[in-house]
């Protein structure tokens, strides 16, 4: 392949790079919008790098947050905010393919390759009628939430028209995973959902609405087409259910256990609303980032335990970001499963390959990396003047866009901010998408001598 044939397949669009740069077009208008007085509460214009991170935290779902938006931005800007997190969860592929729909524009056959990928699917068979699926299931579900929490919201805000919108924007944020509240001046700053730690009628609705965006789209799909045929679930649909099960159950347990008699968290709090606060911690940390308690207070035990369901995060094909659930399992299938006469990983009477395998392990290698770099990137522009605790959780909470936080992102300088954006990105958009938009085409299937190399 000659200079200008690689010249040529850089600068050509294909699916990866159609997301790629969406996203970052998404942030870019996202963040001037943000940045122009017609969207602070007092007509002044927010420094850029603010605006883009706090574009990015929305697009990119991922929750930190550098200044409380409903103090800082007026109901403009939050619309703003609120539009972006809906296109950012969706995707941008998805939501420009609905809006083809919608106008009654053809989705060509290019198209529905990008769709395929945006969706993580193994064809572009359906892709179509999966989008719309998607998106019912999306406005179902945060319709429903947005009954459940509109009742405690408006006897909170004591405003009916308050008292939807910031409904509307929960259940939205819930959904898409954001961990962003417009709640501002009506609590503390920052302190999120910490002013509802012993209201049911807001936290519950707001767990259902996080699982249920971050179990991914084809979990219930599956479960939809069981019910109304005879087709028994899929292995991805038993594995997702049963990861999200043992995480949220396992990690509930152990904080509940580990936080009980802390008084700084749930220590003072009814046995009722310990229990509620330990299931929405194990569950908001699968990439939500909504916070009922501050998270610089908890046990050792209790923060690494919230670090490893930061890690992985959601389910494929979901809102969430992280490692996801699959990858994680298939890990674990690596270091337990022994292998079959053929080199083969077997489970459930099904041959693993390993192309899925190799793929499950570059995630994991990935992410790893990029919370090392990111970490020591933000500890040398901050002086060592923010704890190494501090900034790893930080960083893990960019990486897997969970946006739970210490309560350090605003006080960071200006290049830690510029590295959470980038690791904010490359979280939302996959770890994979980056070398897959920019890979060299395979010119010829080549059989290669295998590689004797001893380990462990």
């Amino acid at each position: 392949m000659n200079s200008n044939t690689k010249i040529r397949q850089f600068f050509k669009m294909t699916p990866a790079k159609v997301i790629l740069f969406g996203f970052a077009a998404l942030i870019l208008i996202g963040a001037f919008l943000l940045c122009l007085p017609i969207s602070n509460t007092e007509g002044k214009w927010i420094p850029f790098v603010d605006a883009a991170f706090t574009a990015t935290t929305s697009v990119c779902v991922t929750g930190l947050m550098v200044f409380d938006i409903a103090a800082e931005l007026n109901l403009f800007g939050q619309i703003v905010v609120l539009f972006l997190i809906q296109f950012g969860g969706l995707g941008f592929v998805t939501m420009t393919a609905l809006v083809f729909m919608i106008i009654g524009k053809k989705i060509n056959y290019q198209a529905r390759i990008t769709l395929q990928e945006a969706l993580n699917k193994d064809d572009n068979e359906g892709v179509v009628k999966t989008v719309k699926r998607v998106v019912l299931i999306t406005l179902i579900c945060e319709f429903v939430g947005f009954l459940a929490i509109l009742p405690p919201m408006i006897n909170f805000t004591n405003s009916v028209g308050q008292g939807i919108f910031k409904s509307i924007f929960l259940s939205i944020s819930a959904f898409c995973n954001a961990g962003i509240d417009s709640l501002g001046t009506l609590t503390p700053e920052f302190s999120n959902l910490m002013v509802f730690n012993s209201n049911p009628f807001i936290l519950i609705p707001v767990m259902f609405l996080i699982v249920m965006g971050g179990i991914g789209f084809i979990v219930p799909l599956d479960i939809i087409e069981t019910k109304t045929t005879n087709k028994k679930l899929i292995i991805h649909t038993k594995i997702v259910l049963i990861m999200t099960l043992v995480l949220v159950v396992g990690g509930a347990v152990t904080i509940l256990a580990c936080e009980w008699n802390n008084m700084a968290t749930i220590g003072g709090m009814s046995v009722g609303d310990k229990i509620m606060n330990s299931f929405f911690q194990s569950i908001t940390t699968r990439t939500a980032g909504f916070c009922t308690f501050d998270q610089s207070q908890m046990t050792q035990i209790s923060l690494m335990v919230s670090e490893l369901l930061m890690f992985i995060g959601g389910s494929p094909m979901s809102i969430a970001g992280g490692i996801k659930t699959t990858t994680f399992f298939l890990l674990l299938l690596l270091v337990f499963r022994n292998q079959d006469q053929n080199g083969n990983i077997i489970f459930n009477n099904r041959k693993i390959s390993n192309k899925v395998l190799t793929k499950a392990v570059r995630i994991a290698i990935i992410m790893v990396s990029l919370l090392i770099v990111g970490s020591i990137l933000i500890f040398i522009f901050e002086s060592s003047a923010v704890s190494l605790d501090a900034i790893i959780y930080e960083v893990l909470s960019a990486i897997c866009t969970v946006g739970l936080s210490f309560g350090i992102t605003p006080l960071l300088s200006v290049g830690s901010k510029i590295v959470l954006i980038l690791l904010m990105y490359v979280g939302r958009i996959g770890m994979l998408t980056i070398p897959l938009a920019f890979k060299s085409k395979d010119t010829a299937a080549i059989e290669y001598v295998n590689a004797k190399i001893i380990v462990g």
